[in-house]
């Protein structure tokens, strides 16, 4: 993969933070006893998403 260190640490970085920000979610939500189906599903598709990411990358940082 032909990828520099800014843009897979900006990539890396931005799915961190969206896993984070669904996981206070789905928090939120069983804290209110609302439905979590759909913030699960979202979160599974992002974790999904990093995990092919992860793989793309082979586990290891580009040079930069």
């Amino acid at each position: 993969m032909n990828t520099t260190y800014p843009d897979f640490k900006k990539q890396e970085t931005g799915l961190y933070d969206e896993i984070r920000e669904l996981s206070e979610g789905l928090d939120r939500l069983r804290n209110e006893g609302k439905d979590t189906t759909d913030m699960i599903e979202r979160l599974g598709e992002v974790l999904e998403e990093f995990l092919l990411f992860r793989k793309q990358v082979g586990g290891q940082r580009p040079a930069s």
